[in-house]
């Protein structure tokens, strides 16, 4: 049975200690559309039911924590893709699962924080996801992934 994801994304690019930070529209596009897609697959190969849709909060309140000026694909790993605004979030149904993204994306490394929530917003799960950037294939390669919380902290 499919279910719907609803993808809250909190944007922090500012990280003490990060180096050069990738500046480009599209490289962070790909960023993003990468680490969306490791977390699919590795959801999808933890969790009984798959997603079938992502909705995703694209706040603009001139934070930070802002979601990045990005259009992603409208599909990824055969998931659904939507891009919502806040106001319309608020009608969602309750029983939807919810999630946040975190990332810091510098030229060099990029992480990425999934925090999923359901139930009206009680925590269920995280994962993580570590890259780093390979020069010659042109792309983040996955170094390492972790989930934390129930039902992994078994």
């Amino acid at each position: 049975m499919a279910r719907t994801l609803i993808l809250l994304i909190l944007f922090q690019v500012a990280a003490s200690g990060q180096s050069a930070k990738v500046s480009t529209d599209p490289d962070l596009t790909k960023a993003y559309t990468q680490a969306i897609s490791d977390f699919i697959k590795a959801a999808n190969e933890k969790n009984t039911a798959h997603f079938d849709t992502l909705f995703i909060l694209k706040r603009k309140n001139n934070q930070p924590d802002d979601f990045p000026d990005i259009v992603l694909p409208k599909e990824i790993e055969q998931t659904q893709i939507i891009v919502t605004s806040p106001e319309q979030s608020k009608s969602e149904n309750k029983k939807n699962v919810y999630l946040n993204l975190m990332g810091w994306v510098s030229n060099t490394t990029a992480e990425f924080i999934f925090v999923v929530f359901s139930n009206g917003f009680e925590h269920q799960y995280d994962y993580t996801l570590n890259y780093k950037y390979n020069l010659e294939l042109n792309k983040f390669e996955l170094v390492k992934l972790g989930f934390k919380g129930a039902p992994f902290d078994k």
